[in-house]
């Protein structure tokens, strides 16, 4: 009888982590790896890398945007319509909030990329609220 209860008690244990593990991986992932001249979609939002530069210290050039389609990526044109909008530099450390989520700038590779990781997310509608993601 103990040996049965045991044996419930692990697949329960292991189909709870299974779901967990599944889940887990249906999300965006928390770190992304921007690449200098490509354009990337990062929780729903277009992002273009222009520069990731030698310095002291390294800084970035980054152009996002949230209203262009996911398509458009493929195009020249990978915010959509309209003018192109204006990069904002990033230093280690530095965040920008892509929809419902504050992505915090990790690592700078000169010349080559840039990596964000989903470091907070917004919990009121207006914004004004956020916690840390762990």
């Amino acid at each position: 009888m103990f040996f049965r209860h045991r044996e419930a008690m692990r697949s329960f244990v292991l189909m709870i982590v299974a779901l967990a593990l599944a889940s887990c991986a249906r999300g965006e992932p928390s770190e992304v790896t921007l690449e200098v001249g490509k354009a990337v979609r990062v929780n729903g939002c277009n992002v273009f890398l222009h520069h990731a530069l030698l310095g002291e210290p390294f800084v970035t050039d980054v152009t996002w945007v949230c209203d262009a389609p996911e398509s458009a990526l493929k195009e020249k044109k990978w915010w959509g319509e309209g003018i192109p909008p204006p990069a904002s530099s990033m230093y280690a450390g530095d965040c920008m909030r892509l929809n419902k989520k504050i992505y915090c700038m990790v690592n700078i590779e000169p010349g080559e990329s840039a990596t964000l990781k989903a470091t907070y997310e917004v919990r009121h509608r207006d914004g004004g609220f956020f916690e840390r993601i762990r």
